[in-house]
């Protein structure tokens, strides 16, 4: 039992590094408990142990899924606890190597595991380490070479040291001294050197371009959403809010996702009246809106001119499983009664807007592009650096965190945002139909959002302007992608050489 309350601490302690407590600091120790637990253990032992406490974690920190689907909840928080009970099977299996060793091992083993965990099954990259520390802007400053994987390896390297240094006693061996006296130098360089590349950064100035942008959070209840009874009130509640936001003169306007109520082929009136109401403000409206074209049905975002036409289209390339389509839908059919939804198609292509003031004036050639990622578009790495690539110079993020009510999920959903805008220093707006909607630069810090009087973020309608820089930098980890976590399994593949074994072979 007292192996199992240490595993409950330690999964409880990370919890509470996120939000809504986001007491950041605890996710450097949280895992100290967790190896208590796991030392002298058998390996099957060491995975019941890891998976208990990936079950508490996740349903921790996710349980705001339950409100999209309840069965779908409880199979997604199975699932991803198989990633700790794994993580807990490695720890013991590499209880004897030495310190030296393990600092490195076993942090890009957490590394594999998390990227592993992003991208299986069209991935699931929610709640990583690093996104603990999306407010420590000096350390995550380093993403822009290694991707938030980097800071994840940092984190886990400290948790392993510190537990050794708890375990340290004054009459160990000299060898066991001088190698602890090598770790904790190695950790103290991995820090110290995170620290000053951050320091470097930030003391960058944002240059021009800027484009000054408007993002208009309505706070539309789920229950109004798609009843036709409200769609007169829901509009007029967005044109009040953005009539407000066009006093401050901005460039262009932002809608969340699916912002125009109903469906464009069956209220072809109500979408005339937008454009009107587009043409009557004279600022270029960007917004979320679901298209059928022919049989399929994208999950899309338009921009639509200040002359009221419709420059360009995005349709959703990242689907949700179980939110936007259901996997595997003919050959288990019985899941259409756990998650009852239609499925949309997936875009086919990146599709990038104009962003050079006037937005869509036909009479000049832009020079500066953005893109839209499509609600939880921005968890995936590869989707933004990819729109970077094609040039894109402004990340905006269109979402409805609403399925999930008043949670910590807007919240989480920020976390991943920050960086994103690191690993390609872009800046990135959110318009979240319900929060958190904000501007956040190409440091990752926020820099304005949208709240109330008590700065309350969520549930609050309100709009926010804000002038933010357009960026054509390319950075490694943009050029390069995920390099670091391909090193990782490098680390890993050596770790698993035996040098005795290897010596004899080749003798």
């Amino acid at each position: 039992m007292k192996k199992i309350y240490l595993c409950l601490v330690a999964a409880v302690l990370l919890i509470a590094s996120f939000p809504r407590l986001e007491l950041s600091a605890l996710a450097w120790i949280c895992f100290i408990p967790f190896f208590w637990a796991l030392d002298g253990q058998r390996p099957r032992d060491a995975f019941f142990l890891g998976y208990l406490s990936g079950i508490v974690f996740f349903a921790g920190t996710l349980y705001w899924f339950i409100h999209v689907t309840f069965p779908g909840a409880i199979l997604l928080v199975l699932y991803l606890a198989v990633y700790l009970a794994l993580f807990a099977f490695i720890y013991v299996l590499w209880a004897p190597k030495r310190l030296i060793h393990k600092i490195f091992l076993l942090p890009a083993a957490w590394v594999i595991l998390e990227f592993i965990r992003g991208h299986l099954m069209t991935g699931f990259g929610w709640v990583s380490l690093a996104h603990s520390q999306y407010k420590n802007l000096g350390l995550i400053q380093m993403a822009d070479v290694t991707g938030m994987y980097g800071v994840s390896f940092l984190i886990m390297m400290m948790n392993v040291f510190l537990k050794e240094l708890f375990n340290f006693k004054e009459n160990d061996s000299p060898e066991r001294r001088k190698e602890f006296k090598i770790s904790a130098i190695i950790v103290f360089c991995f820090l110290l050197g995170s620290q000053v590349y951050g320091f470097v950064h930030l003391r960058e100035v944002e240059r021009p371009p800027k484009i000054k942008v408007a993002v208009i959070q309505a706070n539309i209840p789920q229950s109004m959403k798609w009843n036709p009874a409200f769609h007169n009130s829901i509009m007029e509640r967005q044109a009040i809010l953005t009539r407000e936001a066009a006093k401050e003169k901005p460039d262009l306007v932002i809608w969340p996702e699916t912002a125009f109520p109903g469906y464009i082929w069956e209220t072809p009136e109500l979408f005339e009246e937008l454009k009107k109401f587009v043409v009557e403000m004279r600022i270029p409206l960007l917004l979320g809106l679901v298209v059928r074209d022919g049989e399929d049905y994208f999950n899309s975002a338009m921009l639509i001119s200040a002359r009221g036409e419709v420059l360009q289209r995005y349709d959703k390339l990242h689907l949700v499983p179980f939110g936007e389509y259901i996997p595997l839908r003919t050959i288990l059919p019985f899941l259409s009664g756990i998650v009852p939804i239609g499925d949309f198609t997936a875009g086919k292509k990146y599709t990038l807007f104009p962003a050079s003031p006037p937005i869509g004036d036909r009479d000049r050639v832009p020079t500066q592009f953005l893109n839209t990622l499509i609600c939880f578009e921005d968890t995936v790495p590869e989707l933004s650096r990819g729109f970077a690539r094609e040039g894109s110079n402004l990340f905006v993020n269109v979402t409805n965190d609403a399925w999930f009510l008043d949670t910590n999920a807007p919240f989480l959903h920020l976390q991943v945002s920050v960086f994103r805008t690191i690993e390609n220093r872009r800046g990135l707006i959110r318009a979240a139909n319900t929060g958190v909607s904000c501007f956040i630069n190409r440091f990752g810090e926020v820099t304005r959002y949208v709240q109330d009087r008590r700065q309350r973020k969520t549930y609050v309608p309100g709009y926010a302007v804000e002038e933010i820089s357009l960026n054509s930098e390319q950075t490694f980890y943009t050029k390069y992608g995920d390099i670091f976590t391909y090193l990782c399994f490098g680390v890993i593949l050596g770790g698993m050489i035996n040098p005795k074994k290897w010596r004899r072979r080749h003798a």
